[in-house]
């Protein structure tokens, strides 16, 4: 099982993080593993609340790998991902962002993946938890490039 969870102060706001978060279709631009994302469908729950579903493509060594995701984002606060795609036994992320003030955030990162094939899971597992380990600072420098801080 992968599973990784972070908590860091970042001199952005939220609103920053969690568009840049937000922003999947540009994963493949900084994200190691993510080879291909395109949202294929978005949906309104409530006013003001979207849930879309994403395809992605990640490449796992050998292994180049499509699952779907269905993503709750609450603008500015969290965003929720899961994927019920046969792939995995389990998968979830969650972000989410506090204002810290003076444009600061804290943010608290969680990731739990358990792939579905016990021959895939030690590939998933290495692969998925060295990514989840720098996410947070992946994100951090996609916002340093972005805003020029």
């Amino acid at each position: 099982m992968a599973a990784h969870r972070e908590t860091r102060n970042l001199g952005y706001s939220s609103r920053q993080l969690f568009e840049l978060v937000s922003e999947v279709e540009r994963y493949p631009e900084f994200i190691p593993l993510w080879r291909e994302v395109s949202v294929s469908k978005t949906t309104s729950q409530a006013p003001d609340v979207d849930v879309y579903f994403t395809d992605q493509i990640i490449q796992l060594g050998p292994f180049s790998k499509r699952f779907r995701t269905k993503t709750l984002p609450k603008p500015f606060h969290n965003i929720s991902i899961n994927s019920s795609d046969s792939l995995f036994r389990q998968f979830s992320i969650d972000w989410f962002f506090t204002d810290k003030g003076n444009d600061s955030c804290r943010i608290d990162f969680s990731l739990n993946c358990v792939a579905t094939s016990p021959l895939l899971r030690p590939v998933f597992d290495l692969a998925l938890m060295e990514s989840a380990r720098s996410i947070v600072s992946t994100f951090e420098s996609r916002a340093k490039s972005l805003y020029k801080t």
